[in-house]
């Protein structure tokens, strides 16, 4: 089971449930990324069933992964292109820049 946290970011009020990171569920793989092209924070599909490819591996593969999600894509824009790995200990907000705090009274929530 992955899991998901609530960042906020205090200066814009941006927030988002995301997994902050590298994540496995029972069928995906995920990372965190911006998509500079909508300037939100996305976890992208980065693998399944426990095995993470490259973006190499899936250029060669050509393919959607077993439970129909595309690798290394903006769930929000569709756009493979300007995704831009978002650092957790950094914590950039992909709207104003400033640092996301990691809200400890918001939900938790299990994925996949």
């Amino acid at each position: 089971m992955g899991i998901t946290f609530r960042f906020k970011c205090n200066k814009c009020n941006y927030t988002v449930m995301t997994s902050a990171g590298h994540d496995y569920g029972m069928h995906a793989v995920v990372d965190t990324y911006i998509c500079r092209s909508c300037k939100v924070i996305v976890d992208v599909c980065v693998g399944e069933y426990g095995q993470t490819y490259t973006k190499e591996e899936i250029i060669q593969r050509k393919d959607k992964s077993a439970i129909d999600m595309e690798f290394f894509v903006c769930h929000d824009c569709g756009s493979g292109e300007n995704l831009v790995k978002w650092s957790k200990w950094k914590r950039p907000c992909p709207k104003c820049g400033e640092k996301m705090e990691k809200d400890k009274k918001g939900e938790v929530m299990c994925w996949d």
